[in-house]
């Protein structure tokens, strides 16, 4: 009797630990399951975050390519640019530089006022020289002041042609705002010049600047240019000898 109370005692303990074996296998499988999937959704998870980092670096070089693209096009713009305006300066350089016998006249002009000749001198001369062979080269020039009646003490006349020719200018006073007239004339008004020759002639004529006469003394041309001067109150004379000329014939 005692003998099969043991046996089935015996029974329920074996029983009992395969069922504990089973649970436990059972729990173990569970947990390595757990383990796998917690495993595989950190690796989805962590796939995602991967491509979604990748699809961000991905749309920031297009933006920079896109950005590089336009300053790019930007440079090659800026570039067509100035080759267009290195070729205009280029050409306008290629136009505009002096050769030959023009080379050699602005060589002369730049020693002429390295010597001391103002250039407004200069140009006076070469605005009223003549092509007209019959015309000496030389051109003689002088300055005066034109008279007005506030002016005291400036010369008035000036000696040309070896002193055959003296000539004397009167002009209209410059006004100031107020209409008060000051001490030099105004170079918009008529002036009169008197030409007082070596042979006791007395000639004068009136004009507006620049003005130009001609006359003949001696059996000579003259020809004087009148032209104001960059300096306030004087006048620039020109005067350039001619060919001899031809007498008029005697009346009866």
């Amino acid at each position: 009797m005692r003998s099969r109370v043991t046996s089935r005692a015996t029974r329920r303990q074996r029983r009992r630990r395969f069922l504990l074996a089973l649970v436990g296998g059972a729990g173990t499988v569970a947990l390595l399951l757990l383990v796998v999937m917690m495993a595989y959704e950190t690796g989805l998870s962590q796939d995602a975050a991967e491509r979604e980092r990748l699809r961000a670096d991905l749309q920031r070089l297009k933006e920079v390519n896109r950005i590089l693209n336009e300053k790019l096009a930007t440079t090659q713009e800026r570039l067509e640019g100035l080759a267009k305006t290195y070729a205009e300066l280029r050409a306008a350089y290629e136009e505009k530089t002096v050769r030959g016998e023009l080379a050699a006249l602005v060589a002369l002009l730049e020693r002429r006022m390295e010597e001391g000749i103002p250039a407004e001198r200069l140009a006076f001369l070469l605005r009223n020289a003549t092509a007209d062979a019959g015309c000496e080269s030389e051109v003689e020039t002088a300055r005066l002041f034109v008279a007005v009646p506030l002016a005291r003490g400036q010369r008035t006349s000036a000696s040309l042609a070896g002193g055959r020719i003296a000539l004397a200018v009167e002009g209209q006073p410059a006004r100031d705002e107020g209409g008060r007239p000051e001490a030099w004339f105004d170079p918009a008004a008529p002036v009169r010049a008197t030409l007082t020759l070596i042979d006791g002639r007395r000639e004068r004529f009136e004009g507006v600047l620049p003005a130009t006469y001609r006359l003949l003394l001696e059996g000579r041309e003259y020809r004087l240019v009148l032209q104001a001067a960059a300096r306030r109150g004087f006048l620039e004379v020109a005067l350039q000898r001619c060919g001899t000329a031809v007498a008029e014939p005697a009346t009866e």
